[in-house]
């Protein structure tokens, strides 16, 4: 069974590590909105009880994001009341990144590992060649660069942004989120030229290191269900899942 506690847990800092520009509250549901760049802050999430219902939590929606000039779409987690993806679904919303949120414990000194002529620099904020790295990693368009910048400046709980050197060039990005005694990592890209070297996991390693260093005793991280390579390397790593979480947006014309 979920442990709805720790879903409730692992949300919040999914928010807090992730922000949004704006956020409208609607009976429990976070409407959150981010100039739609990442389904994370543009999307509206449950988080507390909730009596709306689903057609009048999608009127809303459609109504809010709308008005935002932002894609409506909505995160079906285990905290949305009972009835609510049905509604989306009859609705004609479909299906969008089915994501699993996976844990593992930091109980043991973590042993970094992965590719040994890989050199991982850690840094407190964001500089603009950690951007512009990421944001080409990601393949990110202008307006997306702009506004991953944004998000990141606005983190206000302990951060770490990593870059992999590998020859003295910048080839691997992401980014561990302390907050409470969980780490969460984020948006970790290497660039193609260097997959499969164990520098993805030398990254992972390093982050988890400092998390464990600033309090964690949890480390968390999503990844698409789809991303299978992705799913193995975690779990040899120890992670686990602890729920799973899918989006819905409203079908797309033609």
């Amino acid at each position: 069974m979920t442990d709805i506690t720790l879903v409730r847990t692992l949300e919040e800092r999914l928010f807090n590590a992730w922000p949004a520009m704006q956020t409208v509250y609607v009976d429990g549901w976070l409407l959150r909105m981010a100039g739609g760049h990442t389904k994370r802050s543009n999307a509206a999430s449950p988080f507390y009880p909730s009596s709306i219902t689903g057609g009048e939590l999608i009127a809303t929606v459609k109504s809010l994001y709308r008005k935002a000039g932002i894609e409506p779409m909505v995160r079906i987690t285990p905290l949305a009341g009972e009835g609510i993806d049905a509604a989306f679904a009859e609705a004609g919303w479909t299906i969008y990144d089915e994501t699993d949120v996976m844990v593992a414990p930091l109980t043991e000194r973590v042993k970094i590992e992965g590719a040994p002529d890989a050199a991982v620099v850690l840094s407190e904020e964001p500089s603009q060649g950690w951007i512009d790295g990421a944001a080409e990693a990601y393949e990110l368009a202008d307006w997306q660069r702009e506004m991953l910048g944004r998000i990141v400046g606005a983190i206000r709980v302990e951060t770490a942004f990593a870059t992999v050197y590998i020859d003295r060039k910048p080839l691997g990005f992401g980014l561990a989120v302390a907050d409470r005694g969980y780490v969460g990592l984020y948006d970790l890209a290497v660039h193609p030229a260097a997959r499969g070297s164990g520098a993805g996991q030398r990254m992972i390693g390093s982050l988890l290191h400092w998390g464990r260093s600033h309090g964690a005793r949890t480390a968390y991280l999503q990844v698409r269900k789809t991303n299978l390579k992705a799913h193995a390397l975690y779990r040899r790593l120890g992670f686990s899942v602890a729920y799973d979480y899918h989006c819905r947006r409203m079908q797309q014309a033609g």
